[in-house]
């Protein structure tokens, strides 16, 4: 018989790889919880349009896609924030301000599968909707943060890397590159960091950027923010300044800039991105980002919503668990075993189950199913980390007792079956 195999850029959770992975939703789960986001979640099929509409390039090319037997076209959702916006604009008037949610979605892109990148991944997003202050920002931000620390990482493990749509827009514009050209400039500025500088400039040629303002270009992405003169940004660009600054000036409050970097080159590649930009990197640039986001403030919109200003950000887990592996930082997934309960013979099988059926009322509990003999079965509590075994033998039964054997001292007591 033909073994089949899984599909290429998928994988399989046997439980040691689905407890890891339980690690890094709780983990998720209560960061989000701390900063009090409530969970949602969208279905896994939606109309195709919605990533078409303001995904820019990428997504869509890979996007899984069919008709379904009406001839609509379906995607089987890539990320998730065009979701959220589509929900919001649904019930936006019912809804209080600020609108804070996460959800832990599974999400799928036809993409080469590699390091840190795989077709079907889980992305936790992160989104504040109805605050146009860049403090909503800042605690978004806050939380990616909150994440990496929950996992013991430091300073000198990951940083955030910011930046402010609006105000390198006006850079680059100031620079000399046409305003018809802004988008596909903006495109090669945020793939940088995949290109030698020959290449980065020989791209941006192609698209027939002077050699003016290509220098001006790559002088400006080495820039820091205390080198930006404001009186030389147009209106869109001060105003970018102002919000970049303003997001500073939270970070500092939440005491976590010192794990941000300004950094003129982050871009973010959809398109519904309007000010804030950023992205959390491992320090060591040895993985993909680990998260990414920014602010939309038009999706809501774009959905047939009102107005409605949003920040948010996705975070993978293939990333995220690759680099925690990496640093050793990903927390033991055994799950805890309370009691083993071992009995010595089949003549008091049964008895063992009616104990582990009282013991699990309190603790988790596991007891012999296979008939091993006792020794077999030490061996085997050992294997799975039981803290305790419970020894059930026919003399001890006779005196209305068992034997509990603390595993990691070796100490026994015997105990009688009405105190367990």
């Amino acid at each position: 018989m033909t073994q089949i195999q899984g599909l290429r850029g998928t994988r399989d959770f046997y439980p040691k790889e689905m407890n890891e992975l339980n690690i890094i939703f709780n983990a998720w789960k209560a960061a989000a919880r701390k900063f009090n986001y409530q969970e949602f979640d969208g279905p896994m099929l939606e109309p195709a349009e919605l990533w078409t509409l303001k995904s820019g390039n990428e997504i869509p090319e890979q996007m899984y896609c069919f008709e379904d037997k009406s001839g609509k076209k379906i995607a089987v959702r890539p990320e998730l924030t065009p979701t959220l916006a589509r929900m919001v604009a649904a019930k936006q008037k019912e809804l209080q301000k600020p609108i804070k949610w996460f959800s832990i979605a599974r999400c799928w892109r036809y993409e080469a599968p590699q390091s840190g990148r795989l077709r079907e991944f889980f992305q936790l997003n992160i989104d504040c909707l109805g605050a146009e202050s860049m403090a909503a920002d800042a605690e978004v931000i806050a939380t990616t943060i909150e994440i990496m620390k929950s996992f013991g990482c430091t300073e000198s493990d990951f940083y955030v890397r910011l930046n402010n749509r609006k105000l390198i827009a006006s850079l680059i514009l100031g620079a000399g590159v046409e305003k018809s050209r802004l988008q596909e400039v903006s495109r090669v500025i945020d793939k940088k960091d995949k290109l030698s500088e020959k290449d980065f400039i020989l791209t941006l040629k192609d698209l027939n950027v002077k050699q003016e303002a290509i220098d001006s270009i790559l002088v400006m992405l080495k820039s820091e923010i205390a080198d930006i003169k404001e009186e030389k940004l147009d209106e869109n660009g001060k105003k970018g300044y102002k919000e970049l600054m303003e997001l500073i000036g939270y970070l500092n409050a939440y005491d976590i800039f010192k794990y941000c970097r300004i950094d003129f080159t982050i871009m973010r590649g959809f398109d519904y991105y309007t000010s804030t930009v950023f992205e959390v990197f491992d320090k060591s640039g040895e993985f993909r980002a680990i998260a990414g986001g920014g602010r939309y403030d038009d999706l809501v919109a774009d959905f047939g919503g009102e107005k409605c200003p949003g920040v948010g950000y996705g975070m993978g887990d293939v990333v995220l668990g690759l680099f925690l592996k990496k640093l050793n930082k990903m927390p033991a997934s055994n799950p805890e075993v309370d009691y083993y309960v071992a009995p010595v013979n089949e003549a008091v099988a049964k008895k063992a189950v009616e104990i582990a059926v009282k013991l699990r009322k309190n603790a988790n509990v596991e007891v012999d199913i296979l008939g091993k003999n006792l020794k077999k079965q030490f061996e085997y509590a050992d294997s799975i980390k039981a803290k305790k075994i419970v020894i059930v033998g026919e003399k001890d039964l006779a005196e209305g007792k068992v034997t509990i054997r603390e595993m990691s001292s070796g100490k026994e007591e015997k105990v009688d079956l009405n105190s367990l």
